[in-house]
């Protein structure tokens, strides 16, 4: 096993490298000079230049060649590249305040939405996935299907805007949008939380119950009722132990969005989170928060991926890591 961490490990490397080298590709094709976007169409050369140091785009943008050649190898490592790759990540321009400072402040309004809604989320999807295939081709699988189904064709962007108008204005039970400090903030994260309860919930239930059909028609468990095993016993201790590879894949891969939160929930509900804050730096042109939150980002993501193989192993004995 551990050959085989080591080996996935060396090779996030590239990966990750490749996302830093796409996402800075493409904020040079979508601005040439950033700096020049964000000081503004009537900015003199000084305010510009200043920009481009307070933004780190001052340095060569890859390797500098002309540094090595004259014997100067700190200085060819001091290139935009490598100050992503060391994190070493300029202030942000509007915020005027380090990533790791920004992240700190916004990240606990994303995950105090994104965490529980995601507890629920899986608590959910496992219990009606297991309900619909031990009641297969019944009404209650039938019903579970069809509202799985329309959970999953709503448009996410209508049940936003409807929840607002019909939970927040009309009926006033929750805050339409809007933001509070301490557990003050709990009464404006209930409706953003069922919402994405609601949105989430439908593409699960069909997956997870594909797989446990899959597993109720196998030999195994066909074995264990032979042998008088109850259903309560079959489904929980062998069909969900078996199903449980596509629930980690499933899941872990959603684990990032913890912390990042929903882009377009957080900016219509005016939610104080990172999804905001991507979704601003964005729109801004706020590249040291662009290409910081990236690459973290990137980085849990292959990490997690990672992870998701070695619970594979815990889960399912057979499965090895070669």
């Amino acid at each position: 096993m551990w050959a085989y961490i080591i080996r996935r490990t060396i090779l996030t490397v590239p990966t990750v490298l490749g996302i830093v080298l796409i996402t800075m590709v493409l904020f040079s094709g979508v601005a040439a000079d950033p700096a020049r976007t964000w000081a503004g169409k009537f900015a003199n050369e000084s305010t510009i230049k200043a920009a481009r140091v307070r933004m780190g785009i001052d340095k060569p943008k890859w390797f500098n060649f002309s540094a090595l050649r004259d014997g100067k190898v700190k200085e060819a490592f001091n290139t935009q590249l490598f100050d992503v790759v060391l994190f070493r990540f300029p202030n942000s321009m509007r915020y005027e305040e380090s990533l790791w400072s920004i992240v700190k402040r916004k990240a606990p309004a994303s995950m105090l939405i994104q965490v529980p809604a995601f507890i629920i989320i899986v608590g959910l999807e496992l219990s009606f996935a297991l309900l619909a295939a031990a009641r297969r081709a019944r009404m209650t699988d039938y019903v579970i299907t069809l509202v799985s189904v329309l959970l999953m064709s709503v448009p996410v962007l209508s049940v936003y805007i409807y929840a607002q108008w019909m939970l927040g204005q009309k009926l006033g039970v929750f805050p339409v949008a809007g933001w509070d400090k301490g557990i003050y903030a709990l009464h404006f994260a209930a409706l953003p939380i069922l919402i994405t309860v609601l949105i989430g919930v439908g593409a699960g239930i069909r997956l997870y119950r594909a797989v446990m059909l899959e597993e109720v028609y196998s030999d195994y468990v066909r074995t264990a009722r032979a042998k008088g095993v109850s259903d309560r016993e079959v489904f929980f201790t062998h069909v969900l132990r078996n199903a449980m590879i596509p629930v980690i894949t499933q899941t872990v891969t959603h684990l990032p969005m913890l912390v990042l939160g929903a882009l377009l929930l957080e900016r219509i509900f005016q939610i104080p989170g990172l999804g905001n804050v991507l979704v601003e730096a964005l729109s801004n042109n706020d590249r040291p928060v662009v290409m910081g939150l990236v690459y973290i980002l990137s980085i849990i993501y292959c990490v997690l991926l990672l992870l998701s193989d070695i619970l594979y192993t815990v889960v399912n004995p057979q499965v090895s890591l070669k």
